[in-house]
């Protein structure tokens, strides 16, 4: 099983990422399928039918040239009642699916941690269990960091007219991140309250601050790379097959009609795809929280103390 507790640095905190995805991957996201899955799943149905019905109006006003003449939007205003139907339902598998996404990660590596069976009702159990302190530091990050935030990008895009503020602009990002995230883990993991977790996700941070920013930029860029090459190839090789097998036998609605489910489906797995990825994200900061854990209270020195001690008897 992987080892959670152990003193790491820059290298190791992207590196044992991906040791972990190489250990624990195949189980850690066919539990975070099955958990998540069936709310992914009506997600990106209600995204599918919603950017269809928008693409085929669309396609349709500049196809009967009435684009001019409101047909777009008196198309989109008789699919009103679709529009609403569909944007409830996804309001609430959004906030549903972003319930697991946050809570789904720390659960799995609480398991790791213990070294207990990880079996999806034993993660299911701890999100349950969990779900009241989620829900708690949601709402208080709400009031404590959002203002944080929005003080902070202001100063920052305000002194990005003297340049200075845009490579700040961008270390600023995942220091906030990690330590929403280092928080989250302290106050999930702990029986601390919610400002003394915000306190030790501030402190963690500062003991490691550059090999913690630093790994946590270039996940976001690795990140960001996958994700890019996944829903940027097919809408590329859909578009480029549209334009170059034209046929002037083929109905231009028909075209249309083409394009419109090209652009929902690249929709559908951009949306998958962001889901499923942020997991890599949230697994590194895990793997930093319980690094800086170990360094501060030296869980792994103790385990093995334990264990020489259980040999020898």
């Amino acid at each position: 099983m992987f080892q959670l507790y152990k003193k790491r640095g820059f290298s190791e905190f992207i590196s044992d990422t991906f040791a972990f995805l190489k250990i624990e991957g195949k189980n850690y996201f066919k539990n975070y399928f099955i958990i998540n899955g069936p709310l992914l799943l009506i997600l990106v149905v209600c995204i599918y039918f919603a950017m269809k019905v928008y693409m085929d109006a669309l396609f349709s006003s500049v196809n009967t040239q009435k684009f001019g003449e409101n047909q777009l939007l008196n198309d989109l205003m008789s699919n009103i009642p679709l529009f609403i139907f569909l944007g409830i339902i996804s309001f609430f598998a959004i906030l549903f699916i972003s319930f697991v996404s946050y809570s789904f990660p720390i659960s799995y590596l609480k398991l790791v941690s213990t070294k207990s069976d990880i079996t999806t009702q034993h993660i299911f159990q701890i999100m349950k269990e969990k779900l009241g302190k989620t829900i708690l530091f949601f709402l208080a990050s709400i009031l404590v960091f959002l203002p944080i935030i929005a003080i902070t990008v202001t100063l920052l895009i305000l002194l990005s007219i003297i340049i200075i503020g845009i490579p700040l602009l961008i270390i600023l990002i995942p220091v906030l991140f990690s330590w929403i995230k280092l928080s989250y883990y302290d106050y999930i993991s702990t029986e601390n309250d919610y400002l003394k977790s915000v306190g030790n996700g501030f402190e963690l941070l500062k003991s490691k601050f550059w090999p913690i920013v630093g790994s946590t930029m270039i996940m976001y860029l690795i990140y960001y790379i996958i994700y890019s090459a996944i829903t940027m190839v097919p809408y590329l090789i859909g578009i480029f097959g549209i334009f170059t097998n034209v046929n002037p036998q083929v109905n231009q609605e028909e075209t249309f009609s083409t394009m419109s489910i090209l652009v929902s489906a690249v929709l559908v797995i951009a949306t998958i795809c962001n889901y499923t990825l942020q997991n890599l994200i949230f697994i590194n900061q895990g793997i930093i929280y319980y690094s800086l854990t170990d360094e501060k209270e030296n869980i792994s020195i103790k385990s093995d103390i334990d264990l020489i001690g259980s040999d020898s008897e």
